[in-house]
């Protein structure tokens, strides 16, 4: 180690050196202001104190509209906006997008390899989905969709007035989506369906006779036919009758450690949603109007079974499901 000429001459006077705590023969501190620094790196090694980092953007990517005509689930993708943002102060920032368009088929396979390319599917429940995927066991529309009127040609509205039991039904055949949860419910109870590989399509597909009845969930049947009123006029919802089964919708998401932090962010807005009363509040912003004018207390209804809920299924849970006789 090299002696500057200020330090000889002062050790010739026997000015005794004290060397710095973890000073070494390899290193030389000159002046105050290089001390102090090397002292509050010290501190800050010893505390463990890192720069702050912002939290990272959790990305939910849903299936997009399969048209443009298409506003079935904007409800549902709505209420999962208001649990994201009733999480922000704990979980950080999000952002939703939606992916190219899936079949219901595509959805379940790109959540269950994680793939990347949709990381939340909103669907109704079945085995496979419960044990390969993370689900929130709350139905996101209160199993409204459960409740089922009839889409018909218009020339028709006369014929289901006298059909009295389940049985009856069977008479006639239901138009519906190829891959939806649905065609295998009504299979399995022996109702006759014909499917379609495109959700406009089937619209005409009825109206060109290939099946008698569109099956149409309560929640979306009035939207379909305001929108189509004056291209596809002969479009009619019959008024007296529900075909009901329970059709828990909920939010599953990838079964990896990120799709679980997902549905727990997701899961927590939720039920934060249900305690303050915000969930209801949406439920008869976006529903009440369709209720009250499709007359859903006033309908006949027969009820099949949905052979695939498993006991995760909340029926325990009142508050969480919609039946047109409570509901004030």
């Amino acid at each position: 180690m090299r002696i500057s000429d200020g330090d000889a001459e002062a050790r010739r006077k026997g000015v005794q050196f004290r060397k710095p705590k973890g000073y070494s023969s390899g290193m030389r501190l000159r002046g105050t202001p290089l001390r102090l620094l090397l002292g509050l790196l010290l501190a800050c090694l010893v505390s463990g104190a890192a720069p702050a980092q912002a939290p990272e953007e959790m990305t939910y990517i849903f299936n997009a509209p399969e048209s443009s005509l298409d506003i079935r689930y904007e409800y549902h993708w709505e209420i999962l906006r208001t649990a994201l943002e009733k999480t922000s102060g704990k979980w950080g920032p999000y952002r939703m997008s939606g992916s190219e368009r899936m079949t219901e088929k595509r959805q379940a396979h790109e959540l269950k390899n994680a793939t990347g390319k949709l990381t939340v599917m909103y669907l109704g429940t079945l085995p496979d989905f419960e044990k390969n995927l993370y689900g929130i066991h709350i139905p996101v529309d209160r199993n409204l969709g459960g409740y089922c009127v009839f889409m018909i040609r218009k020339e028709r509205r006369n014929d289901f007035r006298d059909v009295a039991s389940v049985e009856e039904l069977k008479r006639f055949s239901f138009g519906l989506g190829l891959g939806w949860i649905d065609v295998d419910i009504l299979r399995r109870n022996n109702l006759q369906v014909v499917t379609g590989s495109n959700y406009d399509g089937l619209f005409e597909m009825l109206l060109h006779r290939r099946f008698d009845i569109f099956l149409r969930a309560a929640v979306e049947v009035l939207d379909e036919q305001a929108q189509r009123k004056d291209t596809l006029p002969d479009l009619f919802i019959e008024e007296s009758l529900i075909l009901y089964y329970p059709l828990p919708m909920y939010f599953w998401f990838p079964k990896t450690p990120a799709g679980k932090r997902l549905a727990d962010r997701a899961e927590e807005g939720m039920r934060a949603m249900i305690a303050d009363g915000t969930y209801d509040e949406m439920f008869n912003k976006f529903q009440r109007h369709k209720i009250e004018k499709l007359r859903l207390k006033e309908r006949k209804i027969f009820r099949i079974e949905n052979p695939f809920l498993g006991p995760e299924t909340p029926f325990q849970d009142k508050q969480l499901w919609f039946d047109p006789q409570t509901y004030k």
